[in-house]
């Protein structure tokens, strides 16, 4: 068992004299969503009739906060970004008096002005590159490819830049999202090497505290679409059935299909494409996106993962029998720091079933012993 530990920096100084009065602490990381975090403090009014803390310049709305969190083996950064809400709440009892701070990564800054602007002759990925610094992030940018030629369409923005990019990457099948000064704008990093492994009633390496699983047939389906190009008014068609990327497991969804059965099927309407390859590109996208069809969630005893578990990449978890045993992409990870210690709660997907016998378990001889 590994002791944890964490830091609060505000403006980039420790606040080591807040942390006897803090109550809680929570870091919520998603693949979709803004990263954010809640902490809340202890106030007391002081003989004067002045409040700790609710006076404190350090804790106004716009400083800049960085959160990190570990063990002996290691400190990562959890979360670097702005409070943006305070919440001083007054009871009765003196001894339950709180001061609520919570805050968003640096993604916020982007999502705060609506804009109606063209993007003529530029791929998404310049796009990306051209706004993630103009806010001064570091580009982690995947290159898209399609150029939409201004003689056929211009891209239109009519929202904040950040739901803007989110929008781009839909249809590129791409995530986007802002980590520490980084903006990224890629492909998910299905194939990255797993984190430490998950096990549940596993003997002493038992780390899951509990873990439940859903498979939905009805997810996973092929995509279609169909437009009329606007030169040559041509029909243009474009399908996605299949996986381009990593598979997670042995079997996929269309290989539990009953005999004689097809997969599904959707067709994609009221979206225009400039041609071929973008229309193909969003049919993938939103194919890979429905192909997710096991999910589990779960929460960890940190203490004994003795890591900290990061969404946007990949876990391997045994002990849940051989079907569901396997690797498993993170979506969301919530740490909670409390009296009663540090957990990290969080949910993962996967786009098969079974091992496929490449994973790496850390378990005795025998790559599945133990899993059922």
């Amino acid at each position: 068992m590994e002791y944890e530990n964490f830091t609060i920096e505000i403006e980039g100084e420790e606040v080591g004299d807040l942390y006897p009065d803090l109550i809680s602490l929570e870091v919520e990381l998603d693949d979709e969503l803004a990263s954010m975090f809640r902490m809340r403090i202890a106030i007391l009014q002081q003989p004067d009739g002045v409040w700790t803390y609710l006076d404190d310049d350090r804790l106004m709305i716009w400083k800049k906060v960085k959160i990190t969190a570990g063990f002996e083996s290691g400190i990562e950064e959890l979360i670097s970004g702005y409070i943006t809400h305070v919440k001083p709440s007054f009871d009765p009892d003196p001894s339950r008096c709180t001061l609520e701070i919570w805050g968003m990564d640096g993604s916020v800054l982007m999502d705060r002005e609506e804009k109606l602007k063209d993007w003529p002759n530029k791929k998404d990925s310049d796009i990306a590159t051209e706004i993630f610094r103009l806010y001064g992030f570091t580009q982690e940018v995947e290159d898209t490819g399609v150029i939409h030629d201004d003689a056929v369409s211009t891209i239109i923005q009519r929202e904040t830049d950040m739901q803007f990019l989110k929008r781009l990457a839909l249809r590129n099948g791409f995530e986007c999202y802002v980590e520490g000064t980084t903006g990224y704008f890629r492909r998910p990093q299905v194939d990255a090497t797993p984190q430490p492994v998950l096990a549940a009633h596993f003997g002493d390496e038992t780390n899951l505290n509990r873990f439940s699983i859903e498979v939905n047939a009805l997810t996973p389906a092929n995509v279609a679409m169909f437009q009329v190009d606007r030169t040559n008014k041509e029909i243009l068609d474009a399908t996605a059935e299949s996986s381009r990327q990593a598979t997670l497991g042995d079997t996929n969804a269309a290989g539990l299909l009953a005999a004689g059965m097809d997969p599904g099927r959707i067709f994609i309407g009221m979206n225009v494409a400039t041609g071929n390859p973008e229309m193909a590109a969003l049919c993938q996208g939103l194919y890979h996106e429905g192909e997710w069809f096991v999910t589990g969630e779960g929460e960890i005893a940190a203490n004994q993962y003795g890591h900290v578990l990061k969404p946007r990449g990949t876990v391997t978890i045994k002990g849940v029998g051989e079907t569901y045993s396997g690797v498993y992409y993170v979506t969301h990870v919530t740490h909670s720091f409390t009296p009663d210690g540090y957990t990290q709660s969080f949910r993962v997907k996967r786009n098969a079933v079974m091992p496929t016998g490449a994973e790496e378990f850390s378990a005795s001889p025998g790559l599945l012993g133990g899993l059922l």
